[in-house]
C-alpha cells in the first residue's frame, strides 16, 4: 500500500485522533471536501477507516465522525526495563489484547540477550496463541539510550550485556515485520498523546518512577530528543553531589534517592522494620520522612525541568505514587514552592493514564505510529 502526501495526512489525522469529520479534516489540512469525501470513501473500502456517531455540526446537519478501524492492524509491544521485559498485542485502537511480564533475571546470562529475548517472545506468542504472521509491526521502549538512526541500544545503565544491541534487526529478520525502536519515556509519552489526556495538549512531560526513572518530553506535539538522542535523563539530573556513585558513573543521581530499591534501602538504613509500604500505612516516622525527602528530591529536579520548558502539564505514573501519596503531594509542593511563578501559572500534575501499563501503551503506539507513517 503506497499513499500520497494528502492521502497519508489524511489517514494520520484519522489514526492519531480521537474522531474527526470529513468537514473538520478539509479544514485542518486546508483541502478540498471533494479530496476529503473521495479519499475517505477509499480508505473505507480498504477497511482503514470506520465511520462512529452523529455529532452536530451547529448548522443543523449532523456530521459523521471517522476512526481507524480498530482491527485493521495487529501491533506487538515490547517495554524493557531494568528489572523486567514485558510484552503486549494490541489493535489498532491500542486496546490491550495480551500482556506477559518476565524478570530480567529470567534472561539466562548464558544466552546472548537477543536470542533469550527471542526466546521469550515466542513463549509469548504460543501463550498467546498468535502466529507471528498476524503481527503487522512490533514497537520497542527501553529505559536507556538508543541510536535514532541507526536503531540500535546504546547503554542501559539498569541492566547489563544490552549495549550496542541491534534489537530492530534482530526481530524484523525472526518476524518479518516492521520493528520500531525508541527510549521509554519518548514511548509512555506517545501513549499519552494518542491515547490518553494529552490528546489535545502540545507541551506536556510523562514520568515513570519504578525500578528506574524514565521521562518523555513534548514540545508542540513533538518528542524531544536532543542532537544525541538523549534528551529526557530526568533519573540522572545531579540531587546530591555528594551522594553515592550512580550505575552512569555519576554521582549523586536522582535515581540513587527516588527509585523503589533506593527509597527501600534508605528506610532500612534508618531502622525501619517491616516494609516500608506497611510502614507508610502505619503513620511510621521513619517511612514519612522518607517518602517526604524523595517527594522534595523529585520536586526539585522536575522546578528546574518545569523553568526549562514550561509545560502545560506534568504525568506521573508509578505504584509507589498509589502506595504512598505523600510522595506525589510532597512533589507538587516543592515545585510550587521552588518553580518560577510565571512557569506554573497553568501547570497541573496528573497521574499517567495507563497507569502499570502505561510502557507497553507505548510500545504499541510506537509502533502504529510508525506503521501508519510509513504506508
Amino acid at each position: 500500500m503506497t499513499l500520497n502526501s494528502s492521502e497519508k495526512q489524511i489517514l494520520e489525522l484519522i489514526s492519531f485522533g480521537q474522531g474527526r469529520s470529513r468537514k473538520k479534516i478539509a479544514e485542518t489540512l486546508n483541502l478540498t471536501q471533494g479530496t476529503i469525501t473521495n479519499v475517505t470513501k477509499n480508505f473505507l473500502e480498504q477497511g482503514l477507516i470506520v465511520e462512529g456517531e452523529r455529532v452536530s455540526s451547529g448548522m443543523g446537519r449532523k456530521e459523521v465522525l471517522l476512526y481507524a478501524h480498530p482491527h485493521k492492524f495487529t501491533y506487538m509491544g515490547i517495554d524493557i526495563g531494568g528489572h523486567s521485559v514485558r510484552f503486549s498485542l494490541g489493535n489498532n485502537g491500542l486496546e490491550l489484547l495480551h500482556a506477559h511480564e518476565c524478570l530480567m533475571v529470567d534472561l539466562t546470562p548464558e544466552e546472548e540477550r537477543g536470542e533469550a529475548l527471542l526466546r521469550k517472545i515466542d513463549e509469548f506468542l504460543a501463550l498467546c496463541g498468535t502466529d507471528a504472521a498476524a503481527i503487522d509491526a512490533i514497537g520497542i521502549g527501553i529505559t536507556g539510550i538508543v541510536d535514532a538512526v541507526q536503531q540500535t541500544v546504546l547503554n542501559m545503565p539498569n541492566a547489563e550485556h544490552w549495549d550496542n544491541l541491534n534489537l530492530v534487526s534482530l526481530l524484523n529478520e525472526r518476524y518479518r515485520c516492521p520493528v520500531f525502536l525508541d527510549e521509554s519515556g519518548r514511548t509512555m509519552a506517545l501513549a499519552e498523546q494518542m491515547s490518553g489526556e494529552a490528546r489535545d495538549i502540545g507541551d506536556f512531560i510523562v514520568v515513570q518512577v519504578g525500578y528506574g526513572i524514565a521521562a518523555g518530553i513534548m514540545i508542540d506535539g513533538r518528542p524531544l530528543r536532543g542532537v544525541n538522542n538523549a534528551a529526557g535523563l530526568l533519573g540522572h539530573i545531579t540531587a546530591d553531589p555528594n551522594g553515592p556513585r550512580c550505575s552512569c558513573g555519576n554521582y549523586g543521581c536522582l535515581e540513587n534517592i527516588l527509585t523503589f530499591p533506593m527509597l527501600r534501602n534508605e528506610f532500612i538504613l534508618r531502622g525501619g522494620s517491616g516494609t516500608l509500604a506497611d510502614a507508610y500505612r502505619l503513620n511510621d516516622k521513619v517511612a514519612l520522612d522518607v517518602c517526604l525527602e524523595a517527594g522534595q528530591a523529585l520536586g526539585i529536579a522536575l522546578s528546574n525541568v518545569v523553568n526549562l520548558f514550561n509545560p502545560e502539564t506534568i504525568y506521573i505514573g508509578g505504584p509507589m505514587f498509589d502506595v504512598m501519596p505523600l510522595l506525589l503531594d510532597e512533589t507538587k509542593r516543592t515545585i510550587t514552592l521552588r518553580a518560577n511563578r510565571f512557569s506554573t501559572l497553568t501547570l497541573k500534575l496528573e497521574r499517567t493514564s495507563f497507569g502499570s501499563r502505561q510502557g507497553l501503551i507505548g510500545a504499541l503506539a510506537l509502533a502504529k505510529i510508525r506503521l501508519i507513517q510509513g504506508l
